[in-house]
């Protein structure tokens, strides 16, 4: 099985439009069975009408979503609407959740959406995907925190922990010196990077200001170390355009 996350900033390319077609075509292509994404604007208001492309996008792909909000608006070019982090699933969804982070005065408003999903064998697994601060390391522990908190509450299920951490890791994590505090504090918690741990090719997820970066993560349970097989950054043509971010695959030897 293949699972995906990725930052589709605000629904806006590189091109400045909007382009659900275009998104859709990026997630087919990965093979994706599930997808976390991050800077989802649901629904969409414009000058001349209401949307919701987060149904048009999970209508086109044939999956089930789900949304949750972060408190915050945002106004792009021609567009605007609440932010916040979607999922995407080819199994039905059978409970999500959204869940406020702490935060610091005057820093944005994140989130954690939980979405519990069935298979077809009648077994569940869960996907947590959250959007970090983009500004403090120390806010995005404090968030991270809280987040483990719930896992640690909440799951039994197989789980993994997906989306924009904001923080940048060295192509080698688990060999290079220099590992971010939140890497490090999920290491110690019992979570692997999934890149850290089975990735191949490049690792940049995003491109600001010609500086390459890695801020989109897998995260799994040590227990699944030995189901991850790869992971990889997409780096088509259109999945270059689509978004500022690539999006991040991770393939899993899961036999749902």
């Amino acid at each position: 099985m293949k699972v995906l996350t990725y930052n589709v900033h605000m629904w806006e390319g590189q091109d400045g439009r909007m382009d659900v077609a275009r998104l859709a075509d990026v997630i087919e292509h990965s093979g994706a069975s599930v997808v976390s994404l991050n800077e989802v604007l649901h629904p969409v208001y414009t000058n001349v009408g209401y949307r919701e492309p987060l149904a048009e996008l999970a209508e086109r792909l044939g999956m089930h979503w789900a949304f949750g909000e972060s408190d915050r608006l945002v106004q792009r070019s021609g567009w605007w609407g609440p932010v916040g982090n979607a999922v995407l699933s080819r199994f039905p969804i059978v409970a999500n959740s959204n869940h406020h982070l702490p935060r610091i005065p005057m820093t944005q408003e994140r989130n954690l959406l939980v979405a519990r999903m069935r298979t077809g064998l009648g077994r569940h697994f869960t996907i947590y995907s959250t959007h970090l601060d983009h500004a403090f390391e120390g806010t995005r522990l404090w968030q991270l925190r809280g987040i483990v908190e719930r896992l640690r509450r909440e799951d039994r299920d197989p789980h993994l922990l997906m989306g924009d951490f904001n923080t940048h890791t060295p192509r080698k994590s688990h060999r290079h010196p220099l590992v971010p505090p939140v890497v490090r504090w999920l290491r110690n918690m019992g979570y692997i990077d999934a890149f850290a741990h089975a990735g191949v090719g490049s690792s940049f997820t995003f491109n600001y200001r010609l500086q390459i970066l890695r801020l989109d993560y897998i995260f799994a349970p040590e227990t699944l170390a030995p189901d991850l097989l790869s992971c990889y950054t997409l780096s088509t043509d259109k999945a270059l355009m689509a978004s500022d971010h690539l999006p991040l695959v991770a393939e899993l030897d899961w036999r749902f």
